[in-house]
């Protein structure tokens, strides 16, 4: 070989630049003796050679693209942005926010009178708030002032507070039933049945049964014949004695204390003498006489100082019973005897229910 040809160079150009490359002729000659390493060692010299020239001719590209840049502005500057805060709880609003939102909203005056008839109410409710305690403190004050006199009141003035108790006397009597009852609405039915055949009753309810009565008398054998007249009329009766009991009464006045005293004792001699009328025909002039003395001092009991609804009647019956007596006895009129027993029982009526 040529000694020219030993150090050959091979000259590669990348990037506009002179790359040297020259072969070893040691390492030919080395090759020589490994053929087979030799070829592996040229295919990959030649790859890499390629490759290079690949890479270079990628990079000569790469430099010479052009880039394209935006035009510089005014309003290319970055704007400036403030990150707004969450909205505040409505609860925490201060007092500022709260009148803003007042002004803003009171455009329309609705707010306004709202807000005047609140005040106005609360102006009124405590002006009459400090005119009552005024008013409280000054009678406290003249109370304390002016202490009660006190007085004694006089016996009239006790009389009419009704501080009176009086004990009734039992009353023992004969009548003439007409039935006993369950309730009252069973024996007004039988009440109204009498009535059309001319025979008075009274309902009076005792033990907790209802009593119809028809008559009075002052013995047994009176009732029986008065009993026997009603029989006539297809009336069911008969004759019984009864009692009522002794009870205590509180709250009268003295009038009603007196005419309570008086009731039982005038209530005897009127029924004798309504029985003498009804049987007999006649009274007797000692009779008479007594119950005239009786009805004289109950007519001189002040009417009105009577107060109870019960005294009232029982004042009015035995009353009424006694002008009924001495119109029989003027007069005989069998009326009038029937009218002395209606009477009657109503006072047994008023009697029993003080």
């Amino acid at each position: 070989m040529d000694k020219s040809n030993n150090g050959k160079t091979i000259t590669i150009k990348l990037n506009g630049k002179d790359r040297p490359f020259q072969e070893n002729s040691d390492e030919k000659q080395e090759e020589t003796w490994k053929p087979k390493e030799l070829d592996k060692k040229e295919k990959h010299e030649e790859t890499e050679f390629f490759a290079s020239i690949q890479t270079a001719a990628g990079k000569e590209a790469d430099d010479s693209f052009d880039w394209i840049l935006p035009d510089e502005t005014e309003d290319s500057e970055i704007k400036e942005f403030n990150i707004a805060s969450p909205p505040k709880n409505p609860a925490y609003k201060g007092l500022s926010t709260l009148a803003k939102n007042f002004k803003r909203k009171n455009k329309q005056g609705f707010l306004t009178s709202i807000f005047l008839a609140v005040f106005f109410a609360v102006l009124l409710g405590t002006s009459f708030g400090f005119i009552m305690l005024k008013l409280v403190f000054t009678d406290q004050a003249a109370e304390t002032a002016a202490p009660a006199v006190s007085q004694t009141p006089a016996p009239s003035e006790q009389s009419a507070a009704g501080t009176e108790t009086s004990t009734l006397e039992p009353i023992t009597t004969y009548v003439v039933q007409g039935g006993v009852f369950s309730n009252k609405e069973a024996a007004k039915q039988i009440q109204e049945a009498n009535a059309q055949k001319d025979a008075s009753g009274q309902i009076i309810e005792m033990g907790g049964q209802t009593f119809l009565f028809l008559g009075v008398s002052d013995s047994i054998d009176h009732a029986k014949a008065i009993g026997a007249d009603l029989k006539s009329k297809g009336i069911d009766v008969f004759a019984k004695k009864i009692a009522f009991e002794e009870k205590s009464v509180e709250g009268l006045n003295a009038e009603e204390k007196k005419l309570l005293e008086m009731a039982p004792a005038l209530y005897q001699s009127l029924s004798a003498g309504a029985s003498g009328a009804a049987v007999e025909k006649s009274i007797s002039a000692g009779l008479l006489e007594d119950i005239k003395k009786q009805s004289d001092n109950l007519n001189k009991l002040p009417a009105d100082q009577i107060k109870n609804q019960s005294l009232i009647s029982i004042r009015e019956e035995l009353s009424n019973a006694s002008k009924q007596l001495d119109a029989f006895q003027k007069s005989g009129d069998a009326g009038s005897a029937s009218k002395v027993q209606e009477h009657l029982l109503a006072f047994l009526a008023a009697y029993q229910s003080l």
